[in-house]
């Protein structure tokens, strides 16, 4: 059973078709990253993939189940084993790092709130920001701010971690420490879906490469085979405009 399928997947914004019948699978585990130009569809799919954006046209299952919109119950506990981390944080600014990251277990799964502080004490630690736990938003850099986020997500227990273009908004030297949090989640098996600009990031943490532009997915392989032997012609031309 695959963590994610994307079957036949179209999505359009009025006259405009974003992309078109794309089919992705990510097995348990993997770190799937895709890559493109801007406006390739990359970013609108991965909202796809957890009904932030509701394709046209296709199927998403997760864990073998399918997102149905017309059973908003069964969908909601399905996108739940979905965590997403976007460009821009998105934190409560009233709130301490802390209270950013016990949020949503409590309010949105009704957790108890003595066992989710337990659990959330080493999530916080693992993103290196036990030193800032009391922290607001307004104290911390964008590298901390975006590991804040990071930590959120995974507070839901999430089998499956989607990330936008997470490091787009930074400034290039905080770019390494939120890479680093990605890292050690790859290395604990998380499955992920990364949407990124970030080389580097790919060919040494991602399991497969998808290369998109126009809608379309143009190319697919092993980071060895992406980045050292493109077999497509406008893979070539993007790497060479890239690296």
């Amino acid at each position: 059973m695959y963590m994610i399928e994307a079957k036949n997947l179209t999505k359009r914004f009025g006259s405009l078709t974003v992309f078109e019948d794309l089919d992705v699978f990510v097995k348990k585990g993997e770190v799937l990253v895709i890559i493109g130009p801007s406006g390739s569809g990359k970013s609108t799919f991965l909202r796809c993939l957890n009904h932030l954006e509701e394709p046209d046209a296709g199927e998403v299952f997760i864990e073998g189940e399918k997102l149905d919109a017309k059973n908003k119950t069964h969908m909601r506990n399905t996108i739940e084993k979905v965590g997403m981390v976007f460009q821009n944080f998105n934190l409560f600014h009233n709130m301490t790092v802390l209270q950013n990251v016990i949020e949503a277990p409590i309010t949105v799964k009704h957790e108890n709130k003595e066992e989710v502080l337990k659990r959330v004490e080493g999530i916080i630690d693992k993103v290196g920001l036990k030193e800032k736990v009391n922290d607001y938003p307004s104290k911390l850099s964008g590298g901390q701010k975006q590991r804040v986020a990071i930590a959120r997500a995974l507070a839901m227990r999430p089998d499956i971690m989607l990330f936008d273009e997470p490091t787009s908004s930074l400034d290039p030297e905080l770019v390494g420490e939120v890479l680093g949090a990605m890292k050690d989640l790859a290395k604990d098996g998380m499955t992920m879906v990364v949407v990124t600009h970030e080389m580097g990031f790919a060919k040494e943490v991602a399991d497969r490469v998808i290369f998109m532009d126009g809608g379309k997915i143009v190319e697919e392989g092993t980071p060895e085979e992406f980045f050292t032997a493109p077999k497509e012609q406008r893979t070539k031309e993007f790497l060479n405009k890239i690296i």
